[in-house]
């Protein structure tokens, strides 16, 4: 009889997973939330991990891939990490060499400003837009430099 609640775990864990990726945490807990017993959700997870099918360095690169893509700055790509369930270690590794793409943060500054820098309330707007974004204060002021830069005699 407790050979079935292992493999009850590992079945649901297996078709979680086959709807998307998840952290071991993330998996744990819905297992758990599901009813599941603690021993049984831990198998299951270390079964799926000691066949690399469940791997949270893979899962935690692949989501500051697709926050990247999606105009995230670190600092809310960390948050997105740490909702997930990726521990501390493994986010900090997968954001190793992350930097945010300048021209992503331009091109989100002229959706914005769409060329006008004259007026100061819009320009505050635009900040305060990419700072919930996540993206730190020397990555906007760079990017506002560089959109300053594209505009004619705008700064000047």
């Amino acid at each position: 009889m407790s050979e079935d609640k292992y493999r009850a775990a590992l079945d649901a864990a297996a078709k979680q997973l086959s709807y998307r990726a998840l952290s071991a945490k993330g998996l744990r807990d819905k297992l758990l939330d599901k009813g599941h017993d603690e021993e049984a959700a831990d198998y299951a997870l270390a079964w799926l991990t000691e066949r690399h099918l469940l791997d949270d360095a893979a899962y935690a690169e692949s989501v500051v891939r697709s926050c990247a893509r999606k105009g995230y700055g670190e600092m809310r790509i960390w948050q997105e990490l740490t909702r997930r369930g990726v521990d501390r270690e493994t986010a900090e590794a997968a954001l190793t060499g992350f930097s945010p793409d300048r021209a992503q943060l331009v091109a989100l500054l002229d959706k914005r400003l769409r060329g006008d820098v004259s007026d100061r309330k819009e320009i505050d707007k635009a900040v305060a837009f990419l700072q919930r974004r996540g993206f730190s204060w020397q990555d906007i002021r760079d990017a506002l430099a560089e959109y300053g830069q594209s505009l004619p005699d705008v700064f000047e």
